[in-house]
């Protein structure tokens, strides 16, 4: 968006330049001339025409729809190119062109409607070489009725939803532009306006087109009020003359609403207002007659009333005063330049699309330099930073290797310290005599051995397996002599009842063998487990010790 701008508007009478720049405000007008169509005249207004934009119209120009599917923005672009190089072919010479999507009405429709704005090169370059003689250049070039959009879009009476004409009448063309709400409709250019007027008074009184001129502005007088009361003879004779040559007007913007109602496929589109700018606008009775034919309001178009005129010199001021119904569609030009939001629709000259494209290439390049540079940097940068974390992360995995090692050492050793505990506790419990259950063993003998019986060996021993399945036990073996007319059988026998029976002693784990004797004789041979005896009760008989 640039800060500063120039527009200039050449038409068929006048050449109309504006200097506007931007402002937090708005759109703040800088320079505002008038002079006729010539390029020293221009220049000698003082206003420099460096880079302006230009607006361009009837046959220089040409407008034009398509339909397409939504597509991305480099298929529209190739299918744009494609469609302008065979218009090119068709039309015999070479052409520039843009183009803009319209704002879609019915978006389940799923088709875009694409505006594209067409001119013949050597159009462009008359109007470029116009500049030029005047001292500056042009840059780019507008449609006005694109331009009469924008004015309204950024300085105009904007009604939410209504449907608004905007209409500028010079005196060879006709700019139309229909809008709904901020949405453009519909844009056209036409040939015709004033100059219809001028060539049916000439023709009906047969005089110059200066002559016939003249009577219309000072005669014609198109207010359907006023039939039947004209100010006189001679005015009443030139607006009959004129008359029909007016109707031109009100058709272009009907046949325009028609068009406009076939392409949106809006059917009950209907206006709400017109607005009217440019210099056929002010001829005597013309809105009148609009509103009667258009059967709505027909008001002038007066954007300027909505910006900033405080730097404006005052004899600028004072010619803006007198031309403001023909400075809009430069107003329009400007403030596309302006305000990026606005609808741009800019055809560009060769040269400077050239260089633009140069400039594009150029500034990709560099753009793309850069940017590897940057990558290479961060790369870089990226790379030392990946080779320090990558040290830290190494010296940190051998701290770690080194202390895992250390502990595999030292577990490895705690297994085997372990491996011979377990080792020695299963020696020594193999080899472990339970003193207790020696001990029950030998109170139960001092509790039930009879005096006629004697012990021949105790002794403490291990018997099956090796290590924790070898199990501690006492062998004990007696005899035993008939003393005092006693039966040593039967005492031997009450002897085995009494021991196997001692609470000291475990139930099952006491084996009583009873070797043959002879006589008056007798052996008996006792087998205590130990582990048994270990966990037999604590409870000692009465009187035992």
């Amino acid at each position: 968006m640039a800060s500063k701008t120039v527009a200039i508007d050449i038409g068929s009478h006048t050449v109309k330049v504006l200097a506007a720049r931007a402002t937090k405000a708005g759109i703040q007008l800088q320079r505002f001339a008038v002079s006729e169509v010539d390029p020293g005249a221009v220049a000698g207004a003082g206003i420099g025409l460096k880079g302006a934009v230009c607006g361009i119209a009837g046959r220089d120009m040409n407008l034009r729809y398509s339909q397409v599917p939504p597509t991305p923005d480099w298929q529209l672009r190739n299918l744009m190119d494609l469609e302008i190089q065979d218009l090119a072919q068709q039309s015999g010479g070479s052409l520039s062109a843009d183009y803009n999507l319209l704002p879609p009405q019915d978006p389940e429709a799923g088709i875009d409607t694409v505006l594209l704005a067409l001119a013949k090169d050597e159009a462009l370059e008359r109007l470029g070489g116009f500049a030029k003689q005047a001292g500056g250049s042009v840059d780019g070039f507008t449609p006005n009725c694109i331009a009469l959009y924008n004015a309204y879009l950024k300085c105009g009476p904007v009604e939410e939803d209504a449907v608004v004409c905007l209409a500028n009448i010079g005196h060879e063309t006709i700019d139309i532009a229909l809008v709904k709400g901020v949405d453009l409709l519909f844009a056209r250019n036409l040939s015709g306006g004033g100059k219809v007027l001028d060539d049916a008074i000439a023709g009906a009184f047969n005089v110059s087109a200066e002559k016939a001129q003249s009577l219309k502005h000072e005669l014609l007088d198109l207010d359907p009020a006023s039939r039947g009361r004209f100010a006189s003879g001679q005015a009443e004779k030139v607006t009959m003359a004129a008359g029909g040559a007016a109707n031109a007007i009100v058709a272009a913007i009907q046949s325009s609403l028609a068009f406009c109602k076939a392409q949106t496929k809006l059917a009950d589109l209907k206006l709400d207002k017109v607005l009217v700018a440019g210099g056929s606008a002010n001829l005597r009775g013309l809105r009148a007659m609009l509103r009667e034919a258009l059967r709505c309001p027909v008001d002038a178009f007066d954007p300027f009333a909505n910006l900033d005129l405080s730097t404006l010199p005052a004899a600028d001021a004072e010619l803006l005063q007198q031309h403001r119904s023909e400075a809009v569609v430069a107003l329009g030009l400007a403030a596309a330049r302006l305000d990026d939001t606005l609808y741009a629709l800019e055809i560009l000259p060769d040269a400077v699309r050239k260089r633009k494209r140069f400039a594009e290439r150029t500034v990709f390049n560099i753009g793309a330099v850069a940017i590897a540079a940057v990558l290479l940097v961060v790369q870089v940068n990226t790379g030392k930073a990946e080779v320090e974390a990558a040290n830290v992360m190494l010296a940190k995995v051998k701290r770690q290797k080194s202390q895992a090692t250390g502990l595999d050492e030292q577990a490895t050793a705690l297994v085997v310290e372990n491996a011979k505990d377990r080792a020695l506790v299963e020696h020594l419990q193999a080899t472990a005599m339970p003193l207790h259950g020696a001990v029950r063993a030998l109170r139960a003998l001092q509790a039930h051995l009879p005096q006629e019986f004697w012990v021949r060996k105790f002794e403490v021993g291990a018997k099956g397996g090796s290590g924790r399945d070898r199990k501690p036990q006492v062998l004990i073996e007696g005899a035993g002599k008939e003393l005092g007319g006693v039966d040593v059988g039967a005492a031997l026998l009450q002897f085995s009842r009494d021991f196997r029976g001692n609470p000291l002693l475990p139930r099952e784990g006491v084996t009583f063998t009873s070797p043959p004797g002879t006589g008056s004789t007798a052996q008996f041979q006792f087998t205590i487990d130990l582990q048994a005896a270990a966990s037999a009760p604590k409870q000692a008989p009465e009187g035992a010790k």
